[in-house]
């Protein structure tokens, strides 16, 4: 028997299409500044620290230490000693700072300051070879502490640089009534270690004869003006 229905005839639906797989387009690799990993070329570096970010990179025995800017303080020390510098080295000597050392022949670090011969930059060199330095100096402050006291200390040594000054602008253990800033010079002996000459607090006056001749208050250097 014939049954009528009003309800319109239900067609089968065709089986959905399953979506095409297009290839996954492959992210482009990223821009990398070693070429080698665990090395820096003498060029890497030097773009490492052409970055606008304000950080100093440096290698220590292969290890990458990072340093941010310097506050102004630091800088304004350093800016100071340099400009007094510049009057009392000899004329072979220049001071300069924020300048790379090279360490091992490979890239190193950024002393905040170092006394130089002159001879090779003025022949094109743009970085440090340690048997040119005849001083460098270190300003410590929070972020570098650990780093300016213990690490570059026993590098600068082990490298030959024969007077090493520590520069301290913040309260330190052992301070005791020593006005700040604190300068801390090192002379290399006969075995290849750093000997504490001299101590010289804030409002004392030291003469100083080597690396070369000098007179010298820390007071003059933490001042703002």
């Amino acid at each position: 028997m014939l049954v009528q229905t009003s309800e319109a005839p239900v067609k089968a639906k065709k089986p959905a299409q399953k979506p095409s797989k297009k290839p996954r387009k492959k992210a482009a690799p990223k821009t990398v500044v070693w070429e080698t990993p665990g090395e820096l070329s003498l060029d890497e570096w030097s773009e490492l620290n052409s970055r606008d970010d304000g950080s100093r990179y440096e290698l220590v025995d292969g290890s990458l230490i990072v340093s941010p800017a310097p506050p102004f303080r630091h800088q304004r020390i350093g800016d100071r000693l340099q400009t007094y510098l510049e009057t009392v080295t000899p004329e072979d000597l220049i001071p300069v700072t924020a300048t790379g050392l090279l360490l091992d022949r490979r890239p190193g670090v950024i002393p905040d300051l170092m006394v130089v011969e002159a001879a090779p930059f003025e022949e094109g060199a743009e970085v440090a070879q340690p048997e040119w330095v005849h001083l460098v100096v270190e300003i410590v402050s929070r972020s570098t502490t650990a780093t300016d006291r213990i690490i570059k200390h026993a590098k600068y040594a082990e490298a030959g640089i024969s007077h090493f000054w520590r520069i301290e602008m913040k309260p330190f253990r052992g301070r005791g009534s020593d006005a700040l800033p604190v300068i801390f010079t090192y002379a290399l002996d006969e075995n290849g270690e750093y000997q504490l000459i001299h101590r010289v607090a804030a409002g004392t006056t030291v003469e100083l004869t080597e690396p070369f001749k000098l007179t010298l208050d820390p007071a003059t250097l933490g001042r703002v003006r």
